[in-house]
């Protein structure tokens, strides 16, 4: 049989190209979007079916489907990835100008309901810094994955989190300094929080980085925060406080957590693992400085709980998302050493999220320990007392508080 652009054979494309633009709605949309988008996707696929049931050939119209189902859902990346995952942002009228500085807390953050623009702004964050895989072209299969993973998420400690450490550090500025906050991977964003920052009437902004270290995003926050300023038309200061790898407060808080959970039992039968995030090796390599800002943090935790008597082969440094060593190989070296009580310390991580709120209790869960090991873990420093100095103590540096 001859294949050309019949009738029948217009039909098929068009209905390919439907096919493929569902498939990929299906995964980014949620709630009644994601219905109706997914039951037109099954009446697309019944359609197909009846299309090509009275031909004898059917391989040769079957790939054709495919292959355009394949471009349809590669133009809905394309469309999604340029126009979608983006911040809504408003005209910017600028009040009374202000001359003391506004301060923005910068911190991680996460998404606390799934939302298709909120997980396409997550994503554009992670696909510009070269995160986690995250592709033009896979996006909607990660917004599927964030979907999924935020369902089973306990939402409850991102939100006091980033609500407890907002309301200490306002406490601690007092009325001298207007506070602002913005997160990376949930609302409220950069660009809305800048946005507000300039109709206030600011010129200076101080981007106070509750980030472990700036890198992969520090390029992505510059790029968000001066297009909104270039936007504005208004002549703005920005100014970034130094990251919190080196500050020696929140060695503490790691420190005291890890006492205070193992205070029942002699610190040789103590096993303890320090996660970090599960960078690939292409950003790695890219931000050498970082990697190594990293593990001097680690290596500081490592050296504080040491001077309280748990040995340093005993403490091992581990990963998420691949990366090497990984969780699974720490724990299993700390069982063969012969503990009795093992921390997992998320000491990689600043706020409560999927990686610490989801991926990392699963996989403690699945675990196959012995039954005379007992398992704790500690979360992010997300907002500790020590964090609140730790971050005073950056704006002083900057000469902001005086």
């Amino acid at each position: 049989m001859k294949f050309g652009l019949g009738y029948e054979s217009l039909w098929l494309i068009l209905l390919g190209l439907i096919t493929g633009i569902l498939a990929a709605a299906s995964m980014i949309f949620h709630g009644a979007w994601q219905m109706v988008t997914t039951a037109l996707l099954c009446i697309s696929l019944i359609a197909f079916v009846f299309l090509i049931k009275k031909r004898r050939k059917k391989l040769q119209p079957v790939l054709v489907f495919l292959v355009v189902a394949l471009l349809g859902y590669l133009l809905c990346c394309i469309f999604v990835c340029a126009f979608l995952g983006r911040a809504k942002t408003g005209d910017i009228n600028p009040a009374d100008v202000r001359e003391e500085p506004a301060i923005l807390l910068l911190s991680p953050g996460e998404m606390t309901e799934y939302g298709s623009r909120s997980a396409l702004y997550r994503l554009a964050i992670k696909r510009e810094a070269g995160l986690e895989n995250v592709r033009w072209w896979n996006t909607p299969y990660k917004a599927f994955q964030l979907r999924r993973s935020l369902k089973g998420m306990d939402k409850n400690n991102c939100i006091l989190a980033g609500q407890n450490l907002y309301n200490k550090l306002k406490e601690e500025l007092g009325e001298e300094f207007r506070l602002y906050s913005a997160n990376l991977f949930g609302p409220p964003f950069i660009e809305t929080a800048v946005e507000s920052i300039l109709n206030d009437g600011y010129k200076k902004i101080v981007v106070l980085n509750n980030l472990l270290v700036e890198q992969p995003y520090k390029e992505v926050v510059d790029t968000k925060i001066l297009n909104i300023i270039k936007k504005s038309g208004v002549d703005a200061e920005v100014l970034f406080t130094f990251p919190l790898w080196n500050h020696d407060a929140l060695v503490s808080y790691y420190e005291q957590g890890i006492l205070e959970k193992t205070q029942e039992i002699s610190p040789g039968q103590v096993g303890v693992v320090l996660v970090g995030k599960g960078s690939g090796r292409k950003v790695r390599d890219k931000y050498p400085q970082a990697v190594n800002r990293e593990r001097v943090f680690f290596d500081k935790i490592k050296e504080s709980i040491m001077k309280n008597g748990y040995e340093s082969r005993k403490i091992r440094v581990a990963y998420l998302g691949g990366r090497k060593p990984g969780l699974e190989d720490a724990v299993d070296y700390l069982v063969d050493s012969g503990i009795s009580k093992l921390v997992i310390v998320a000491a990689g991580f600043e706020s409560p999220g999927v990686d610490t709120e989801r991926l990392l209790p699963g996989i403690i869960e699945d675990m196959d320990l012995p039954q005379h090991v007992d398992t704790v873990f500690i979360g992010p420093w997300s907002d500790g007392d020590l964090l609140v100095r730790a971050l005073l103590d950056r704006l002083e540096m900057m000469d902001v508080m005086n």
